[in-house]
């Protein structure tokens, strides 16, 4: 990963005079899109010491976090506005936020709070989507930008120039990134606009957003920065992949757990600019079941007599190994009835079709399904700790990639490579004593570290928040 975290530093440096208002719009971009799809990119990653080719590279990642922690400092109460105690939380509604519908109604008041959207299709007329989850909503998209074309062309000719001036930087001379990134000057400079304007409209006293590597997002905790307005960024999945957590913007990440605590301090991280408070999304875990077992099993067609193993997958990602590992169970003869759980929105995975007994999930909520289930194995997915939480038995087939964190490694043998061990060992589950045992206290064991708080999270987010609006919070 030094390649990739040393290009995406080197693209910081040598476009960081590409600006706009105060802006260095290196900063904002999302490089990941940038690069995203581009064989000339990844082979140049792949290679070994293609970082010591950069004029700017790092050697560890918290070099990279640095240089971000500098540049959100330098945009810390620019302007000296006089601090909103009594405005409004600004919460950014995107698909992965994720906060129960429920749980708006509960902690967010109307007087207090508004959903902010970026919706490009609505009219600023349209009288739809005014209130979204009982809440009063803001369009971005609504605010005008079309006075501000100028400005997007001188700063779309100074990467140009730029593009011209790097050419002892091969890589700066690619078709596909030039593209990418004329495209997205535009979106940018539109969005810093949209949302001065926004804040110059509404009274906010609070920013709450899914991730800081949405442009949208990025710019909604840096505009709010520069007002000396604190922003809180919840943690949108499983810490398993670095790329999707680094950099740390918004005043506050909150987090799952201790895992993603030392691990951002291992970054250099102030540990100020981090609080444990799970996710809303989670609550869900202790909620009574929507369904009976009987109707559970009805509706999905499965025998009332045997034990239900949850399998979940990611589309046709590891088919061969999902493939032996149903393979392998049923050649041990464990009689059980299989239900794969896929990405929502799919149709039925083809293994339902390879193997009969292999149901789908269909399009029942996760939450209606683990009440009912005896076991889940899974691949190194969010649901797997949503599964723990719901005091399941989990067991992970192991997908690690170059950049993966080891979330699930302390689960320890419940871990495997190999699907046909994994498929012995969910055996050995269900026809030995110690194996439940061990899966006990595996789970217990890990839940302690890695989703500590047992309360309910969204009146633990809700308190932040309104500590962080009465001004008791240390920027990182």
């Amino acid at each position: 990963m030094r390649n990739y975290w040393s290009l995406y530093y080197h693209f910081l440096q040598e476009f960081k005079e590409l600006t706009y208002k105060g802006f260095s719009l290196p900063y904002i971009l999302h490089f990941p899109n940038l690069v995203r799809n581009n064989k000339e990119v990844a082979n140049a990653l792949g290679q070994e010491n293609f970082a010591d080719t950069l004029t700017y590279q790092i050697n560890h990642q918290r070099e990279f976090q640095a240089a971000f922690t500098k540049y959100v400092n330098s945009h810390h109460k620019r302007f000296k506005k006089k601090k909103i105690n009594n405005g409004k939380i600004a919460i950014h509604v995107d698909p992965i936020l994720r906060i129960p519908d429920k749980s708006y109604e509960k902690s967010f008041k109307k007087s207090k709070s508004l959903i902010v959207v970026a919706d490009p299709t609505t009219s600023s007329t349209s009288k739809n989507k005014t209130i979204k989850f009982g809440l009063p909503v803001k369009n971005l998209c609504h605010y005008r930008t079309s006075a501000y074309k100028k400005e997007i062309l001188a700063v779309q000719n100074k990467a140009r120039a730029l593009f011209q001036s790097t050419k002892h930087s091969p890589f700066y001379q690619n078709q596909l990134f030039q593209a990418k990134v004329i495209k997205k000057i535009p979106q940018a400079i539109k969005m810093i606009e949209q949302v001065n304007q926004f804040f110059d409209e509404v009274p906010i006293s609070c920013v709450l957003v899914s991730s800081t590597h949405s442009y949208i997002s990025r710019i909604l905790s840096l505009v709010a920065a520069e007002r000396g307005i604190p922003s809180i960024c919840l943690q949108h999945g499983i810490m398993n992949s670095e790329q999707g957590f680094i950099p740390k913007i918004a005043t506050i990440d909150a987090v799952y757990g201790q895992f993603e605590v030392d691990w951002y301090k291992q970054l250099g991280v102030n540990q100020h600019g981090l609080k444990i408070i799970g996710h809303p999304r989670f609550d869900q875990a202790k909620q009574l079941p929507q369904q009976t077992r009987k109707a559970f099993h009805q509706n999905l067609g499965l025998d009332p007599r045997k034990k239900t193993i949850m399998l979940v997958v990611r589309e046709n990602q590891k088919i061969e190994k999902w493939r032996l590992f149903l393979k392998t169970i049923y050649a041990k003869k464990l009689d059980v009835n299989i239900l794969i759980k896929d990405i929502p929105g799919k149709d039925a995975h083809p293994l339902t079709k390879e193997f009969p007994v292999v149901s789908s999930s269909k399009i029942s909520s996760l939450y209606d399904i683990l009440p009912h289930v005896d076991c889940v194995v899974s691949y190194t997915s969010t649901v797997a700790l949503e599964s723990m939480l719901a005091d399941k038995p989990v067991f992970i087939l192991d997908n690690s990639f170059p950049n993966y964190t080891g979330y699930y490694n302390p689960l320890n043998e419940m871990v495997q490579k190999d699907p046909r061990k994994l498929a012995k060992l969910v055996t050995l589950f269900f026809t030995t004593p110690h194996w439940k045992s061990y899966a006990k206290n595996k789970r217990e064991q890990f839940l302690r570290y890695a989703y500590p708080y047992k309360g309910i999270s969204e009146k633990r987010l809700k308190a932040l928040i309104y500590e962080l609006m009465n001004g008791k919070f240390t920027p990182f």
